[in-house]
């Protein structure tokens, strides 16, 4: 029988940073609710969903970077010039599994936009990023989140490739050239661009996140770009960016879908259209532009800063935690649940709150059930980890087992 204190212990252990998996934890949730709660109400006003959209999903690609630089911390410390493969390879593998999860998701539900996929090309594509320092890293991730949408605006542009509404399954794989541009450019979650909030999650899991002034740092710099880039925007538009956008979209009265009020609060499906370079100037959800990227990913560090703060303050009540950071610690599984039971709950409609409140309810029941009494890793997580220290082993040349990375220490 286990008692109370082995059950907490296995909530809070020691050494992992459970204000991580807390931030975790909210992004998933955020991503509930943005996949059952309108966004519009009957009213046709805006509902408080609209919070929530491009935010969380933005908080969830930061927390990415997290999960590249924690896992394979140890592997690059082995000595010998076959660390970074055997972290590159775990990576890739991991990104792969991850990926095919997403398109197999994508056949369970159309309705709503498979994150997964896109979450593996980033781990495919997270080596690249490994060997910088993070003075690199910090410098690169603002550049990134300011240029690359730029730089994309110019692709779609000259070769007028179009927002694309698709949702990735496997039957997708038999045309890769037009799969592999929705992945990175078109899609709801584009890769070139959203590549910018790893590798600020690989700059910000350098730090020391035990000392509260990283934490509080964190709040105010994410803080403040948050609101300057919103506030910027505002500027441009009301500079003439909001007509000049008005024209291109035509007669559509305010507030309705298709109107320029409605896609600023509610989201672009990923991209901007390429018709007029002012799209850059706005920041609304899902839009990939400077201000929107600029926009989503200070409210992730200062949601990381709080969250993180939190652990800190609470220090050995950090379990008090858990009913965000269980589910938090096992993202995977709590995800493709969601999803699963998302589409199995609309066979029968209800209440779209009490639908939210049910969702959220067993992801919580489940993840404390689960980490208190079965596993650290969840029932997805533990597989996926085994296979990625399966590979590493066998690239290292080493039969002895790798390391569990049951923790995420914290420098």
């Amino acid at each position: 029988m286990v008692d109370a204190p082995t059950v907490a212990r296995r909530l809070a252990p020691d050494g992992r940073n459970l204000g991580i998996d807390t931030a975790r934890g909210l992004a998933l949730f955020g991503m509930m609710i943005t996949h059952i709660i309108a966004f519009t109400a009957e009213d046709g006003s805006f509902t408080r969903a609209v919070w929530f959209a491009g935010r969380s999903s933005a908080l969830f690609a930061v927390l990415a970077g997290f999960s590249v630089v924690l896992s394979t911390r140890r592997v690059l410390a082995r000595p010998g010039g076959r660390a970074w493969a055997a972290a590159a390879s775990g990576l890739v593998l991991r990104g792969i599994i991850i990926g095919v999860i997403g398109l197999l998701l994508g056949l369970v539900s159309s309705s709503i936009a498979i994150i997964l996929t896109f979450y593996g090309v980033m781990f495919v594509l997270a080596p690249l990023f490994l060997r910088l320092p993070p003075l690199a890293l910090g410098l690169l991730a603002p550049l990134w989140l300011t240029l690359v949408p730029v730089l994309s605006m110019v692709v779609r542009r000259e070769f007028g490739l179009e927002t694309s509404y698709i949702v990735p399954t496997p039957g997708d794989l038999v045309t890769p050239g037009p799969l592999l541009t929705d992945l990175l450019l078109t899609g709801y979650y584009p890769v070139v661009p959203w590549m910018g909030y790893l590798i600020l999650g690989m700059f910000l899991a350098r730090l020391d996140w035990r000392a509260p002034r990283t934490a509080i740092t964190a709040q105010l710099i994410g803080l403040g770009t948050a609101v300057l880039a919103k506030a910027v925007s505002s500027l441009l538009l009301t500079a003439g960016g909001r007509s000049a956008l008005e024209a291109t979209l035509g007669p559509v009265p305010a507030g309705e879908p298709g109107s320029l009020e409605h896609t600023l609060t509610t989201g672009s499906y990923g991209i901007t259209p390429p018709d007029s370079w002012w799209w850059l100037a706005t920041a609304g959800p899902h839009s990939a532009t400077p201000f929107d990227l600029l926009h989503t990913a200070g409210l992730a560090a200062a949601v990381l800063g709080v969250c993180s703060l939190a652990a800190i303050v609470l220090g050995e009540r950090a379990w008090l935690l858990a009913p965000l950071s269980a589910p938090g610690s096992m993202p995977l599984s709590v995800y493709t649940g969601h999803v699963v039971f998302l589409e199995i709950s609309r066979l029968a409609p209800i209440r779209s709150l009490v639908e939210l409140m049910i969702h959220v309810g067993l992801a919580v029941l489940f993840a404390l059930l689960w980490r208190g009494f079965a596993s650290p890793r969840g029932p997805l997580e533990w597989p996926v980890s085994s296979a990625v220290r399966a590979v590493q082993r066998r690239v290292l040349g080493d039969s002895r087992p790798t390391p569990g990375d049951t923790r995420d220490p914290v420098r």
